[in-house]
């Protein structure tokens, strides 16, 4: 046999093996498709044009984002699962992937079984923002007044089943008291009518309330995280009056199932490399977020946690999707 007709042979028989029997490619080859759950523009998209651009110089490729809003992040998730896995379909999402078993109990598909997390980025504590009508001070005299008040002050969230309405009824749990939840679709509306005394208090994201602390009465009179909020000085947790209360909006990446753990590990590193960046830092805390990096095994540990808490309160208050 010539040696031209050997590697002629040679590259017939590789061409026939299944890909796991090939050699494999260097990952990442092509740009690497991120999968955004949410809108452009909102605050997960925010977060992920802040990261991904310096993500893509530590990779030495595009990390293209791509936005499917809808169905609580549920339709962006849903074709991540369904995608190859090979490492170039990713999912960037945020606490909704773990409120949605339990609030959507037929979903699609299965967050633990259809995907491998590959690492949290950055988490951002919900506040409490308080309006004109509403005179409390801090959390004691919010306790205080509501439970005074009982059912009366009415308390806006960006919708039933959101991150900061399960955020007010764990506070409502906690602190023994029974504030009226307000499911808004729509942000601005539910500022106007906090601005208007309509409402007495919004339950947000620290990103949504900075630009509106200490305007025309409106006040954060706490945050739901554990560490001081560098944009709220002076602002108290909540847990510092209800010991072990915490609600944090997060946003991590995903994998389909089966993608392989060293592109996971890759995807990490790169994350873990953005976010020393200090300019990229101060770009964050200028949104009330943090860096707040777990990679693969950590954050699935995290996630347990995460629908577990949630799950439980959901079904305990009987949320159901709206």
């Amino acid at each position: 046999m010539t040696m031209s007709r050997r590697h002629t042979l040679v590259a017939t028989v590789a061409g026939l093996l299944p890909l796991p029997l090939r050699a494999q490619e260097a990952w990442p080859a092509r740009p690497v498709r991120m999968i955004v759950s949410y809108g452009a523009g909102g605050a997960v998209d925010t977060v992920a044009r802040l990261v991904f651009p310096r993500v893509t110089e530590v990779l030495g490729q595009p990390v293209v984002i791509e936005n499917r809003a809808g169905a609580g992040g549920t339709i962006a998730a849903n074709a991540v699962a369904q995608s190859r896995p090979d490492g170039y379909t990713l999912l960037d999402d945020a606490s909704g992937f773990a409120i949605n078993p339990a609030l959507m109990p037929r979903l699609p598909y299965d967050p633990r079984r259809d995907f491998l997390p590959v690492a949290r980025i950055v988490t951002v504590p919900n506040v409490l923002l308080l309006g004109p009508s509403c005179p409390a001070r801090t959390v004691p005299e919010l306790i205080a007044l509501a439970k005074s008040k009982p059912g009366e002050i009415a308390c806006a969230s960006t919708g039933t089943g959101s991150s900061q309405h399960l955020a007010l009824e764990l506070f409502n749990r906690t602190a023994g008291v029974e504030i009226t939840h307000v499911p808004y679709r729509d942000t601005p509306a539910a500022q106007n009518d906090l601005r208007g005394g309509r409402i007495g208090m919004i339950v947000s994201t620290a990103t949504s309330a900075l630009p509106l602390h200490g305007q025309e009465g409106l006040r954060v009179i706490a945050h739901t995280g554990r560490d001081p909020v560098a944009r709220l000085p002076g602002v108290p947790a909540v847990a510092e009056t209800l010991p072990g209360y915490e609600s944090l909006e997060w946003h991590g990446l995903f994998a389909p199932a089966g993608t392989p753990p060293d592109v996971a590990a890759r995807v990490a590193v790169a994350v873990e490399g953005a976010l020393k960046d200090p300019a990229l830092g101060e770009r964050l805390a200028t949104l009330g977020a943090s860096p707040g990096l777990l990679r693969s095994d950590d954050f699935r540990t995290f996630l347990e946690g995460e629908i577990g808490k949630w799950g439980q309160l959901i079904r305990a208050a009987g949320i159901q999707a709206g």
